[in-house]
C-alpha cells in the first residue's frame, strides 16, 4: 500500500461518465485492450475555502461576520493576545482565550485554521501589556514619561527567563496541534511586529539590540513550538533571515501600500524590496524559504479605504494581488473588512492561486479488478496554487458499493506538504476485501484529517456530501 511520488509539471484536469455511473463529463477513455481505465476529472473555477489557506478572519471578524458578497469565505482564524491577558497570576495561564479561538474557528462553516501571535507592547498610552506580578519582580525596562506603560529590556535575564515559561506552557499545550496553522514569532516590539516606531523616546528596536539578542526569541518560539509551521515578520532586519534559515516562514504588514502615509513614499515600493533583498543576501535560501512555511500578508487600512480614500485604480490593486502570488501567499489578512464592489473579481481570481489549490488530473486504474487481490492506482495531481499545503493531511481512497456503503477504505504514505506547485504522479495499491461481492464499485478520492475526515475541497467537480470527490468506477469479479 505504498504511495510513491514519481514526478512533476503541469497538466489540465476533466470528469467522466462511465457505464450507468453518473460522472459529469468526459474524457473517459479505455487504453488498448480496455484493460485499463483512464480518466480526466473535470476542473473547476472560482476560489476554494481551504483550512490554513486563502483569506483570514481577523480578531473574531470585528463582531458579526460579513456575508460571502461582502467578503470572501475564510480559512484561518488569525488572533493576537498580550502576556497580562495570557497569565494575568504568575503561573495561571489564561487557556480559555486560545481555546475559544480553536472554538471560533470549529464552528465555522467550512472549518478554519487558527493562527497565533503572542505580544508584550501596545501603544505609549495602552498600559503596560506585561503581567503587573513581572514588573514586581525588578524586570529591567523603562516607564513612558506618564509612567503608564512599561517597556522590556529584550536582553533582562529574568525577563527572558520567564517569556520562555510563558511560550513554553503554551507550547505544551498547542504545539502540533492539526488546526494551528502558524505561530507567528512575536514577543518583540510593539504588537509583536518586531519594531517600536510607534515609541518616539525610545531607541529604535534594531538599533538598540544586536540580531544575537533578537535571535534568542526566535530560538524561544522554536523550542516552544517545534512541531508547528512558524512566520516571523520582516521587520526584524537581520533576524529575519534567521527565522527563515531555521525554518520560519516570513509576514508582511501594510500589503497594498503605493501611497498610504505619502506620495513620496511606500511599503510596496519603497520598503519591502530592501528588507527583503537584504534577507536574500544574509539567508541564500531565503526566496525559497515558502516551500517549508507560510508567507502571510496583512492589508494597509482596509479596503474599502482603498477605494474611498487613497482612491486606488485597479491597476494598482491588481499590482498588489500579483505581488501576492509572486511572493508564493498563502493568506491574506484583509481584516474582516468589506471587500469593494470594485475590486472583488481582482480579488476572487487571485484566490484561484493563492496558496495551495490540488485537483485531480487523471487516473489509471484496472477496468476490472478481482475480490482479494489489490486494485493498482496511478494518479496525476495538480498543485495549481503558489505554495504547498504546511500541515499534514493524507490522501485517501475508498470504494463503495451502489448502497453508498464504504467496503474498503486506506490511506496512502504521500506528504502531500512536499507538493509544490506543479504535477505530482503517484502510485498506490488499494486493498479489495476477499469476501467481496462480485459487481461494480465506486472509486473516490479525499484529503483527510487525523480523524480520516474530509477537509480539503478539490478544483474538481464530483465533491459528494460527505465532502470525498467519485471519480471512477470498477468492476470487481
Amino acid at each position: 500500500m505504498r504511495c510513491q511520488t514519481l514526478g512533476s509539471g503541469r497538466i489540465i484536469p476533466l470528469i467522466f461518465a462511465l457505464g450507468a455511473f453518473a460522472f459529469v463529463s468526459s474524457s473517459a477513455h479505455a487504453q488498448g485492450d480496455e484493460k485499463q481505465t483512464t480518466v480526466h476529472p473535470q476542473a473547476i473555477s472560482g476560489p476554494l475555502t481551504n483550512p490554513g489557506n486563502g483569506i483570514a478572519s481577523f480578531h473574531d471578524g470585528y463582531g458579526e461576520r460579513l456575508p460571502h458578497s461582502r467578503y470572501p469565505d475564510t480559512g484561518i482564524e488569525y488572533q493576537r493576545f498580550y502576556w497580562n491577558d495570557l497569565e494575568p497570576v504568575e503561573g495561571q495561564y489564561n487557556f480559555a482565550l486560545i481555546d475559544n479561538a480553536f472554538a471560533v474557528a470549529a464552528h465555522h462553516h467550512p472549518a478554519m485554521n487558527v493562527g497565533l501571535r503572542f505580544m508584550t507592547l501596545e501603544e505609549p498610552d495602552s498600559g503596560s501589556r506585561i503581567p503587573a506580578w513581572l514588573i514586581k519582580k525588578g524586570i529591567k525596562g523603562s516607564w513612558t514619561s506618564d509612567g503608564k506603560t512599561f517597556v522590556p529590556d529584550l536582553d533582562d535575564p529574568l525577563f527572558i527567563e520567564y517569556a520562555q515559561k510563558l511560550l513554553n506552557a503554551f507550547g505544551k499545550r498547542y504545539d502540533g496541534n492539526p488546526e494551528l496553522a502558524y505561530l507567528d514569532i512575536g514577543m518583540v516590539g510593539s504588537w509583536g511586529e518586531w519594531h517600536n516606531s510607534n515609541f518616539p523616546n525610545v531607541k529604535p528596536l534594531l538599533e538598540r539590540y544586536s540580531p544575537a539578542q533578537l535571535n534568542r526569541y526566535v530560538d524561544m518560539h522554536f523550542a516552544a513550538f517545534p512541531h508547528t509551521p512558524k512566520i516571523m515578520l520582516i521587520s526584524g532586519g537581520e533576524t529575519l533571515a534567521y527565522a527563515v534559515e531555521k525554518g520560519a516562514g516570513w509576514r508582511a504588514d501594510c500589503w497594498g501600500d503605493w501611497h498610504n502615509f505619502t506620495h513620496d513614499w511606500s511599503h510596496m515600493r519603497d520598503d519591502y524590496p530592501p528588507r527583503l533583498a537584504a534577507a536574500q543576501a544574509t539567508f541564500t535560501g531565503f526566496n525559497d524559504g515558502w516551500q517549508k512555511a507560510p508567507v502571510s500578508l496583512e492589508i494597509c487600512g482596509y479596503m474599502a479605504e482603498w477605494q474611498s480614500v487613497q482612491h486606488y485604480t485597479r491597476e494598482q490593486v491588481q499590482a498588489t494581488f500579483n505581488w501576492a502570488l509572486k511572493h508564493h501567499a498563502s493568506t491574506l489578512n484583509l481584516k474582516s473588512r468589506e471587500v469593494p464592489a470594485l475590486y472583488r473579481d481582482i480579488v476572487d481570481k487571485a484566490l484561484e492561486k493563492i496558496g495551495y489549490r490540488f485537483r485531480v488530473t487523471s487516473l489509471t486504474h484496472d477496468t476490472v479488478g478481482h475480490a482479494g487481490e489489490p486494485l493498482a492506482l496511478a494518479t496525476e495531481w495538480s498543485n495549481d496554487g503558489v505554495a504547498p499545503i504546511y500541515l499534514r493531511y493524507r490522501v485517501a481512497w475508498r470504494l463503495q458499493d451502489a448502497d453508498e456503503t464504504t467496503v474498503q477504505q486506506s490511506l496512502t504514505d504521500d506528504d502531500i506538504r512536499q507538493w509544490l506547485p506543479g504535477t505530482q504522479r503517484t502510485q498506490f495499491t488499494l486493498p479489495v476485501p476477499p469476501t467481496l461481492k462480485p459487481g461494480q464499485y465506486h472509486l473516490d478520492v479525499a484529503l483527510v484529517d487525523a480523524s480520516q475526515q474530509s477537509r480539503i475541497k478539490l478544483a474538481n467537480k464530483g465533491l459528494r456530501s460527505d465532502g470525498w470527490y467519485r471519480l471512477s468506477s470498477v468492476t470487481i469479479q
